[in-house]
């Protein structure tokens, strides 16, 4: 066998082991994917509560502001009672006393309906919490292997494309783009022999002068039908006629 086509079946094998390499690596994001997935649906779950809650924490603050504002004024119409002289303005601080008080029975009542509502919050945002940690602590677990997976993967690229490099290095720059394309479009084959006949690539019957011409190993042929570049292999029977 020619020179030239066994570098290139040496080419083809390690373009075809960094193809597989390359394939498997875009697979390891794909199994975190779920993961991933769930943590990013409990994180969203989890700031909404969490924005829910810090406005309810707000509007608990200014209802408590407000109801401790009406009993101060409440108790300061009381005092103010002691210094009234006349029945009617007695009796008109009366009425705003009174209805103070109800207002502010108005407002507790609101109050301690916000309350509730904050309590069941803040329970919800401590459980979805102790959940997204949870996740969180599984997905980051599953990330550091992950990296290193992909670190490690990227090595094994890294030292076959210094092979292919030297490997290429052995032959034509215009052989090797030739070849690099063929690769590329015939799904990582680029070179395939020749048996009886036939291109084992494509499967498809080639010219008696064409395998002839193979058999002289004196030059490059490609396969008039794949385009793929062929070298002669000879069968069982041909080695032992031979």
């Amino acid at each position: 066998m020619m020179e030239q086509v066994r570098t290139l079946i040496d080419l083809q094998a390690v373009m075809s082991e960094a193809r597989r390499l390359d394939e498997e690596k875009r697979k390891i994001p794909l199994e975190v994917a779920d993961l991933k997935s769930l943590f990013e649906e409990r994180e969203a779950k989890y700031l909404a509560t969490e924005q829910e809650f810090d406005g309810l924490r707000q509007l608990r603050r200014e209802k408590e502001r407000e109801i401790e504002e009406e009993r101060d004024k409440v108790e300061r119409a009381k005092a103010k009672l002691m210094s009234i002289k006349t029945n009617k303005e007695y009796y008109a601080m009366l009425k705003e006393i009174e209805g103070t008080r109800r207002s502010n029975a108005a407002r507790e009542e609101e109050f301690l309906a916000l309350l509730a509502r904050y309590e069941e919050t803040e329970k919800r945002l401590g459980e979805q919490k102790a959940e997204l940690e949870e996740v969180s602590g599984r997905y980051r677990e599953r990330m550091v292997d992950v990296e290193a997976r992909m670190g490690s993967f990227d090595g094994d690229i890294g030292k076959l494309a210094a092979r292919r490099k030297q490997v290429a290095a052995r032959l034509d720059a215009g052989l090797v783009r030739r070849f690099e394309m063929i690769f590329d479009r015939r799904e990582g084959i680029a070179i395939v022999s020749a048996r009886n006949s036939s291109c084992t690539g494509c499967h498809m019957h080639i010219s008696p002068q064409l395998f002839n011409l193979l058999q002289r190993e004196d030059r490059i042929h490609t396969c008039p039908n794949c385009n793929r570049i062929l070298y002669y292999e000879a069968v069982e029977s041909e080695v032992a006629g031979g």
